[in-house]
Parts: C-alpha cells; structure tokens; sequence
C-alpha cells in the first residue's frame, strides 16, 4: 500500500505542477498544457483532498511530495486563490481611482423591456471608469429599451462615453482620447481590443479593454462531458470539445501577443482590464503580464475566486492588471448583475 500510495503522490504531483506551468507552453505547439492549465482549480482541489488521505494514513513521505508541489505551484495558485491578510487603507493625500469591468451579455436586451440590472449595477458602483465587453456588436446600447430607464442618470453621472463597432467600449466621469494603432484596427484575429489615454486624477492614464475570442463552449457540450459514460459516439464527442478548446486557446495566443505590443510601446501607466476568456497562468495571461504588469486580484484580493458562472462552469477569466505608479486598495468580484460574467471592481490609489 505505501508503494501505491508513492506512485499515485508522484502522479498527482507532477499533474499539479504540469497544469501550474503549462501557461509556459504556446499552444500553437502543444495544446494539453493550455488544457491542464484550465483544469487547474479542479486538479488542485483533488491533491489537496488526496493529501488530505495521506495525513489520514500517516503517509509522510508520499505527503511531503504533494505539499512540495503545492509550494512549488504557489506562484500561479495564488493568481486564482491568493491570500491577502488585513485590509489597506487609503493615504488621504494621494489620487483615488475606482475601476469597474463587466461582461454585460448586450444588457440582456431580448428580455424586452425589463430594466437592466447590469447597467443599474454600474450606476450603482459609481466608479470612475468603467470598460465594457459584449456590448452589442451592430448598435449602440444607448437605443434599448432595457436601458432606456437610466439613460438620464448615465448621462449626468458618465459625460464620457465611447461604444464601438465592435463589443468593447468605455464610459467615463474624465475626457478621453482613442488610441489609434494599426494593431486595433485588425480584425482578422478575431478579437476585440481598444484602448483609451484618460486624463484621471494622478496624471494621464492608458486604458486598454480586451475581449479575447470566447472558447465557444456552450451548454451542449457540457452536456457532451456529462454523457461521455455513454459509448455510442464518445470519441466523436470529445474530439469535438477538444478541436474547439484547440482553436480557442491558438487564437488567445495571437491576442494576447498582439496586446502585448500596445502595452510595450505604451510609456507611463497602464490599466488593462475584461474579459479574456482565459484562466490566471494561462499562456494568453502570461504574455499580456510579461514582467511588467500586476494583477490586482492577486496583490489584494481574498481566496478563491471565479467570474464565468455559466454551463457548470466556474472559472476567472476576466481581469484588471495595471503597471506604473498605482497601488491597489481593493478589488473584488461582485456576485451582482445578469450575465454570465460577474463583474471586478478595483479601488487604486496613485
């Protein structure tokens, strides 16, 4: 037994650190790692309650393995779950920021005429910027009529505003210019990145919204996982999954690398933010941090978190990073709203 008990540590360690790190590996040339990289969570959660065994049998030994590949997994575990003691306070002599991200579904405008709790929300947070994703491809979302009721206070409270062609878009209580880049005009990769220089309290600062190519996982196909004890046509069905996971993680690749070129040849401040459709320590999350930038939920925010609620699945795929002379207060994700995203709030001081 205490043999089997060493394999299957060693087994469970190497899985735990292969997903931790397969964020290192372009899935351009090898997808699994991106793939073990999304089921992180899970993996982790089975050797927590594997080592949890061990202790129960006083496997020590095989123990010792899992709990050296949870310290040497940390880096990227606490990306997902960090652990942030205590509260910070403000410094009254310096700039306060408050940031707001939300994936807001086209403000669930085919639901008629019922207001939107997702743009009640915002108003409600009353941050100073606030980016957008998902919100409405080929009109604005000025002319729903789930919006309508607010129009008045979004207009008195946000002076600022900018929603384009494409799903992003940026409302604001401070001027803004559109930075015009030839990376931002190109569509052929399939996502949707704009970014604005706003003019805030601290100084100017670059505000980029991202919305990364879904991974177009739908309730099927998580029907398709839940049934693959059925025989008849399994392969066929995980092939299915996978090919779409496949592409999904290629095109973040090309995303995120084209982002990575607007954050290099911006000076000064930066403040990305939404949804990325990707998971901390993925390759697409990686690239766009490169050395430079931070994320605020893992410098201040508290356990386990996730933002993508919808088709059984739980996992964080939209953020706020930022670089320069910001410290973070607070961030969290508010189980509020309508969509399938809960949205991130940060508090920044600078």
């Amino acid at each position: 037994m205490k043999h089997i008990f060493r394999i299957l540590a060693v087994i469970f360690a190497f899985a735990l650190l292969f997903a931790a790190y397969g964020g290192r590996v372009n899935p351009t040339i090898w997808t699994l790692p991106s793939l073990a990289t999304l089921a992180l969570p899970v993996i982790a959660i089975v050797c927590l309650a594997f080592l949890a065994i061990l202790l129960l049998f006083r496997q020590w030994q095989s123990a010792s393995v899992i709990f050296a590949a949870f310290l040497l997994a940390w880096p990227t575990l606490k990306l997902i779950a960090p652990v942030n003691f205590g509260t910070r306070s403000c410094d009254d002599e310096k700039q306060h920021l408050k940031v707001l991200t939300m994936n807001v579904t086209e403000f669930n405008w085919m639901k008629g005429t019922e207001p939107s709790k997702n743009l009640r929300y915002i108003l409600d947070q009353n941050a100073d910027v606030v980016v957008i994703q998902e919100g409405l491809v080929y009109f604005s979302f000025e002319h729903l009529k789930t919006v309508a009721p607010m129009l008045d206070e979004l207009y008195e409270k946000y002076p600022y505003r900018k929603k384009h062609f494409y799903d992003v878009g940026i409302i604001s209580k401070y001027p803004f210019t559109e930075l015009e880049d030839p990376i931002l005009q190109q569509d052929s990769l399939g996502y949707f990145i704009k970014a604005w220089d706003v003019d805030v309290p601290g100084g100017n600062l670059r505000v980029i919204s991202m919305h990364f190519s879904s991974l177009r996982f739908t309730e099927n196909d998580s029907k398709i996982l839940e049934s693959m004890d059925k025989p008849s046509g399994r392969k066929k069905r995980m092939k299915s999954v996978l090919d779409k996971l496949d592409m999904g993680f290629q095109n973040h690749a090309r995303q995120a690398e084209a982002l990575r070129q607007i954050i290099d040849k911006t000076e000064g401040d930066v403040l990305v933010m939404g949804d990325m459709n990707d998971t901390p320590g993925s390759y697409a999350y990686r690239t766009v941090c490169g050395e430079d930038m931070n994320d605020a939920w893992a410098k201040v925010g508290k356990g386990p978190s996730y933002t993508f609620h919808a088709n059984h699945l739980y996992v964080k795929i939209d953020h706020i990073l930022y670089r320069g002379d910001m410290r973070p207060i607070y961030c969290r994700f508010d189980k509020e709203g309508e969509s399938d995203h809960y949205p991130m709030v940060a508090l920044f001081e600078r």
